[in-house]
């Protein structure tokens, strides 16, 4: 009969954080020091460690300063209104009212009974529709760490928003040395010490290209798949994953525009706006847009010719 493989489920799960932050220690000290002190700004991309870094910030500051650091997934909480009654509930506070105007009152009695100030992470801040809820909370005196996966959505804030928000984080991606320390130190905590290779974590890795969040998935997966087909190990078990294109490095705005381009070839500036506005739920302004397009110029996807209002933006085709 087959071992059981993996050993610890929780290690495996996207809640856990680990005892010690590998590759990010320098990232963690200066993240730590900055919450409660300055407003600041995370961005970096998928799977390059943003979340599980500002959780353990969090716990480490919440550890010392007597817990006044509310973390909130704007995945889940989108508008000022979610935010709030979250913040107030994480706080231990008991919420009646629906009202915007009450939930901010209720917000002011909780931070003045607080021994030190008040800090929330907005984490998946590309993911917030309401963003007014940054000057809400700037307004209330209350410090923001805001994470995202590119710099774009630091544009969205309005001139209050960033002339608060002034510490700005780059996270760069894991290289290939950096994500098989972390998957092979994942793997000895969750798995049957005989029931894994260097040389298949090696292979995840390289599939996942330093996104963590891939390969600690495609880890589990390969463990489960090898459990139910009774195998001692995961080396003995194949797996099948579409690789991500280069789209995937996209912001959704930005997937939008170059779609729009591809079917279409080439458009005049004012036309491709149009043509985005009607397409998004929620179109940006023709700032951002513009802001996008020099964006999708300088990473080699589109065209720009001409100036001004006679500019016109085409595809530039990828060779297979």
């Amino acid at each position: 009969m087959a071992l059981s493989i993996i050993t610890n489920y929780e290690v495996l799960s996207e809640s856990y954080t680990p005892k010690n932050i590998l590759h990010r220690e320098n990232e963690l000290t200066h993240l730590s020091n900055a919450i409660n002190v300055v407003n600041t700004f995370v961005y970096g991309p998928n799977g390059s460690g943003k979340t599980l870094l500002v959780k353990k910030a969090i716990t480490n500051v919440n550890a010392s300063r007597k817990g006044c650091v509310f973390y909130i997934d704007c995945c889940l909480y989108q508008t000022t209104n979610a935010i709030f009654h979250e913040i107030l509930l994480s706080a231990n506070s008991i919420v009646s009212s629906k009202s915007n105007y009450e939930l901010t009152k209720r917000l002011k009695a909780r931070m003045r009974q607080l021994d030190c100030g008040m800090t929330v992470c907005l984490d998946h801040f590309d993911r917030l529709k309401e963003i007014e809820t940054i000057s809400r909370l700037l307004s209330l005196e209350v410090k923001l760490i805001i994470v995202s996966e590119n710099y774009e959505s630091y544009r969205r804030l309005n001139s209050m928003g960033k002339a608060n928000i002034t510490n700005i984080v780059e996270i760069h991606g894991y290289n290939e040395d950096q994500a098989f320390d972390i998957l092979l130190e994942r793997a000895r905590e969750a798995l049957e010490g005989t029931a894994y290779s260097d040389d298949t974590i090696r292979k995840i890795v390289q599939t996942s290209s330093g996104n963590m969040t891939l390969g600690l998935n495609l880890l589990k997966a390969m463990a489960l798949k090898a459990e139910g087909e009774d195998k001692n190990s995961i080396d003995e078990t194949e797996y099948a994953y579409e690789v991500d294109c280069e789209d995937e490095k996209l912001s959704a705005d930005e997937r939008v525009l170059v779609n729009i381009l591809r079917e279409q070839k080439t458009l005049a500036s004012n036309a491709l706006y149009g043509f985005y506005s009607h397409r998004t739920r929620y179109p940006k302004g023709e700032r951002s847009f513009r802001n996008y397009m020099q964006d999708l110029c300088l990473k080699g996807l589109v065209k720009s010719v001409g100036d001004k209002r006679g500019r016109i933006y085409e595809i530039i085709e990828q060779a297979n």
